[in-house]
């Protein structure tokens, strides 16, 4: 091992970074009610941006907003801002506990793209993780078909864009910085955010329409102090997440600091309760072991083949 891996200093990172998020998401369910979904992330991009620019001016860091794979980041930030549009969109409708649960899918589907894309080989052992792992998913969001949540969809869809756009980032990154790459999707998020207003606000819907999907199609106004101090706060906390993760991952050894970012999942479940009264049913809490004990395993096994994990990025 590299006396450059610190995996004490990336753990409390893995855990700080995942705390920051946790709270993040409850702020963002917070305000589904009083806030259009993408003026949430309009502002938090342009936090984002903020912090992230004055952070490189600091430290005397180049800011490149230039990519030397114009397709791919195109394709990763679409796929990336579609991908959390969906997973936000899903806090309104589901309690915070099952959709963090449900996005957890995410590093089996990273297995999945890195085999088709990067042709990473995958074996019979990481194939049955991947398999009970969806054997999780399949119990959390309990389909029984005639009492279908179909917003638990959400998350699930999220993870699958989620995981391609950091297989992506994987095959871009050894010419676009991870600065470059976060400045791609904050800058692509305030765009695609500006380009949905305007087009939604020419669009007459019907009653049932607005209000199903409200949080989407109510006007962009911040109505109290409270909601923009929240919206500053999300700004901060995604910004101050990403570092911690990133960081982490540049300190300690993917395949022994992955597993720590379940910590997310207790989290929420543990504010979902509090704060909501909301939890998961004994069908969901088997799901959850499922799908917990799948993705270590996959850590578990990549570190002991001492192959480079494809998920050597943050789950988020």
């Amino acid at each position: 091992m590299s006396t450059n891996i610190n995996n004490t200093k990336a753990i409390v990172l893995i855990l700080l970074g995942m705390t920051v998020f946790a709270i993040q998401d409850t702020l963002i369910k917070l305000t589904s009610d009083n806030i259009n979904l993408y003026l949430i992330y309009f502002v938090r991009c342009i936090v984002g941006l903020i912090v992230i620019m004055t952070y490189l001016k600091v430290k005397k860091i180049p800011i490149i907003f230039k990519t030397y794979y114009p397709k791919l980041t195109i394709v990763r930030t679409i796929a990336f801002f579609l991908g959390f549009s969906l997973y936000y969109f899903s806090l309104s409708k589901l309690s915070l506990a099952l959709a963090v649960t449900l996005f957890f899918v995410s590093p089996f589907c990273v297995s999945i793209f890195s085999m088709l894309i990067i042709k990473e080989k995958v074996g019979l052992r990481r194939w049955s993780a991947i398999i009970v792992g969806f054997i999780g998913v399949y119990l959390v969001m309990d389909p029984n078909f005639k009492d279908f949540n179909v917003y638990t969809i959400c998350p699930v869809l999220c993870a699958i864009c989620y995981a391609f756009t950091v297989v992506i980032q994987k095959r871009t990154s050894d010419k676009d910085s991870v600065f470059s790459q976060i400045l791609h999707i904050y800058l692509s998020a305030m765009f695609f955010a500006i380009i949905i207003k305007f087009t939604l606000s020419n669009v007459s819907f019907d009653q049932d329409t607005v209000k199903s999907y409200y949080y989407i199609l109510r006007e962009w106004e911040i109505d109290s102090f409270l909601s923009f101090f929240y919206l500053i706060t999300i700004g901060f906390t995604g910004v101050i997440g990403f570092f911690c993760l990133f960081t982490a991952y540049n300190v300690g050894s993917p395949s022994a600091i992955a597993p720590f970012e379940y910590i997310i999942i207790l989290w929420a479940i543990i504010i979902s309760w509090i704060i909501w009264g909301d939890t998961l049913d004994p069908k969901a809490y088997l799901g959850l072991t499922f799908i917990i004990m799948a993705g270590i395993y996959t850590f578990i096994r990549e570190s002991k083949l001492n192959k480079e994990l494809s998920i050597n990025k943050p789950l988020r």
